[in-house]
Order: C-alpha cells, then structure tokens, then sequence
C-alpha cells in the first residue's frame, strides 16, 4: 500500500516497514530510473518568486545557497513538494509563560528518556501526539494524556494479523459511510473500550480524528498513561481542563497540536491562502493562477499511504506543464475549489485538510486519465474487476489504463494479495491437524440432515 505504482517493495520486506527499509527502497528506486544525476543534494531554497517576464512566460526566478555559492536561476516550471507543516503551532492557553516546566513540540521531540521520573502532560490528538504519549510512558513517572474532543484509535493489525489498510481501504468502503464508520468504530473498541478508555469522541469515525497506534491502548490499561479533557489553563507546576480537572506537580508538557500553513520561500504565497487557513488550490495542488506553471506536490494530509498520493499528483504536473493534459477554466477550477473547502469546513469545523485517501486519489486518477471506466473493467475481466472494487486499493490500479501504462501491474496486484500481510519468517510452522473436528463436523451436518429428511419423509 506505501509504494509507488510502478516499483512493488522487494517480497522480502515485512508489512510494517523500518525507515531504513524505505531509504533504501526510496534509493533503488532512484537508481532504476536513473534519478540520481537530477538532484543536487545539500541546496537550500532561499526564494522563489516571480521572473521578470513571468506575464508572458510563465517563468520563475529561483534563489538557491549551497555550501560553495549562492545563485539565481530562471525555470520554466516549479513544484513545491516540500509540505506546508515546519512551523510548529502551540495552542492559546491561559498562563502557559507562566509554566516552570519544559515546554517542547512534537517537532523537536527525539528521546524520550530525558523525561525519566517526570510528571508529563501530553495535548494532541493525532498520530504524533500517540507516539509521543506511548515513548515517553516507558520512562515518565506518570503521562496524562489531553486528548481534546478525542479520537478513534485504529490498531495497526486486526483480524488475522492482516494490516488494517488492507481492510479498510476499499473502494466498496466508500459507498456507504455510516457502514464504514461502524466498521471502524468497531476495529477500535475491540481492542480498548473508547468510552471506558476515556478517549472516545462525541462524532463517529467518518467525522473524527483517527489515530493508528498500538502502545497507547496498553499503556492506558496499565495506568501509565491517564486520559484527560481540554486543556485550558496552566501555573507554574499546574494544568487545569475545561471539566475543572486540575494537575499538580507538573513538570514538562510535549504538545502535538500541528504546524501552521507556511511556504516562506515563496513570495507569491498569499494568493492562493485566504482567512482562517482555507486553501484555493485546484485539487489540493495548482493556485488558481492564469499560468500553471507552478505546482504544490505533497502539500496535504491524507489518511491513506503518502507515495501514492504524491506520484499521481507529481504525474499530474508532469504532464500539465509538458503540455500533454489541459486543466479545466479557471472558473470550473475554482468552483471544484469551493466544494473541497465546503467538504473540509463541513467535516472539520475548519479548513483542515486531511483528505480521504481513495476518494482523493480517484479524484487525481480521473483528471490524469488512469482511472478506468466500465468499458475499462469490463474488458479487464471479472476478476480484475472485482478486485478494483472489492479488494485493497492498491496503487499498482493507476498503471493498468491511460498514460504511462505499467506491463507489471497485474503482476504486481496478484502478488501483494498473495503476500502483503506477513513477514518471512526462519521457522516454518505445521498447522495443527484438524482433520478429526472437520470429520466430527461433517458427521453432525450429516445427521441433522438425515433427521430433517426423515422428520419430512413421515410427515
């Protein structure tokens, strides 16, 4: 589910992935379409802005600083796919110069060992901050954990050790949200009782913040980490919540509360970034802007597997700025705008954008042109399309029609059904025989049948 369309990860690679097995897939993957002459490491982007004929042209000016040079180059095209989120945000709470303790953001956060005997106050409520709660649990006295208005907390193994992705990201999934809400609702509980867990929201999955972790749950069990409300207040050793809760002897609090919209290299920002964060990009990448010559690649939250999104969005630029696909006007662009911001507004109460995974990747596959049609499916076979629809959405599907087809994307589908869900292992296990309960079964379904027959042959 986390590799690109074109390049499967290598079959000996476990389902949950190590960073350094993604370095070096990201690696191989550069090496076999010989990228590597392309990027110019260790370069810093200190503007880019408009060039002097960008009227008629198009063109950026782009200021760049490397350890031997400064310099200013003219391209004809620029993607930004660096993310918006390197500023960290701290929520506005009462008395927070006041508190004594550390104060740290997620973003600065690597060992959590220097917090070791501490009293720890953890706000967020989101992946990183379950992380941040989990690691510094091992070695904290006690973690309170300010989970807001909650979460729903996904395992990330279900049934039968299978991945969860592999069990929700379907396209069938899709069709019936508040079936799909109670799917999940249900794969959380089943592991710790959100309610009596004390992070339960008061909205269901298909308008909440979902959180994958596996340690927070346990820790919660085992009194390591204590759930608590909104965070309203601070003293100098003191929390207080917005259900009058209030902590002493505190001594540091790691906040998890996001990062603020910046693009700070780019002079033309403000443009496309109205009030209260609300984005105008066609389709979470181009500004609305007579050239499209500049595109935000990466630049969104998803709760699906990231290469995905950014192939397609980077194939998407691609061939926009070759000339090979043509965006729609800018009024039917701003348009489609309006009603993803109303989608977010709607779901968020604000201008959040974490998009549902496969409905936004379709999106892109749509306006690329390798999303198939019924005439696609049909002549793909019933196999293929019921796969499509009824089996992991994987991004291989994206090869299969349109431009830049891939020969071993069947392949590669047939093969992450067959081994997607566990690692080799050294020690190969026989499975108990159950051929004596099967016999034991097939004899009782007998019998019942042979007395329901008789039971009819008399009456």
């Amino acid at each position: 589910m986390f590799s690109f369309s074109d390049f499967p990860f290598p079959s000996h690679f476990p389902p949950f992935l190590t960073c350094s097995m993604v370095h070096d897939y990201l690696q191989s993957y550069c090496e076999n379409f010989g990228l590597g002459k392309h990027i110019h490491l260790n370069t810093k982007i200190i503007n880019i802005r408009q060039s002097p004929d960008y009227n008629v042209t198009g063109r950026w000016e782009v200021e760049t600083e490397d350890p031997q040079k400064t310099q200013r180059d003219i391209f004809d095209f620029v993607m930004i796919c660096s993310g918006f989120y390197k500023k960290p945000r701290f929520p506005d709470v009462e008395g927070m110069d006041t508190f004594r303790g550390s104060i740290e953001h997620s973003m600065k956060f690597k060992d959590a060992a220097r917090y070791k005997g501490m009293n720890v106050l953890v706000v967020g409520n989101s992946n990183s901050s379950g992380d941040l709660a989990a690691e510094s649990a091992r070695f904290a006295h006690q973690v309170y954990y300010s989970v807001g208005e909650g979460m729903w907390m996904v395992p990330s193994i279900v049934k039968n050790g299978m991945p969860y992705d592999l069990v929700l990201l379907k396209r069938s999934n899709m069709w019936n949200t508040s079936k799909l809400s109670k799917v999940v609702a249900n794969m959380c509980n089943d592991r710790l009782d959100h309610v009596l867990g004390g992070i339960g929201p008061s909205t269901p999955p298909s308008r909440s913040r979902i959180m994958v972790n596996d340690k927070v749950q346990y820790n919660i069990m085992n009194g390591r980490i204590k759930v608590v409300k909104t965070l309203t207040r601070l003293g100098p050793h003191e929390a207080e919540f917005d259900d009058g809760t209030i902590l002493k002897n505190l001594d540091a609090i790691l906040f998890a509360t996001g990062y603020e919209l910046s693009v700070d290299f780019l002079d033309h920002e403000e443009p496309y970034k109205g009030d209260n964060g609300k984005l105008n990009l066609y389709k979470m990448m181009f500004p609305l802007w007579h050239h499209h010559t500049l595109s935000l690649v990466g630049c969104v939250d998803t709760n699906g597997s990231f290469p995905p999104l950014t192939e397609l969005q980077g194939r998407l630029a691609a061939r926009v700025f070759a000339g090979y696909h043509r965006l729609p006007s800018i009024e039917v662009m701003a348009d489609d705008v309006e009603k993803t911001n109303s989608f977010v507004l709607q779901r968020f109460g604000r201008y959040k954008y974490l998009m549902p995974a496969i409905i936004y990747w379709d999106e892109l596959a749509a306006e690329l042109g390798v999303a198939p049609s019924w005439w696609d499916l049909f002549k793909a076979g019933p196999r293929l399309a019921y796969l499509y629809y009824y089996g992991p959405a994987f991004p291989y599907y994206y090869r299969l029609w349109g431009p830049h087809p891939w020969r071993g994307a069947r392949d590669a589908i047939d093969h992450a059904l067959e081994h997607g869900h566990y690692a080799k292992q050294v020690r190969h296990v026989q499975g108990p025989d159950l051929e004596g309960s099967s016999f034991m079964l097939r004899f009782i379904i007998v019998s019942v049948l042979a007395v329901l027959l008789t039971m009819m042959y008399n009456g």
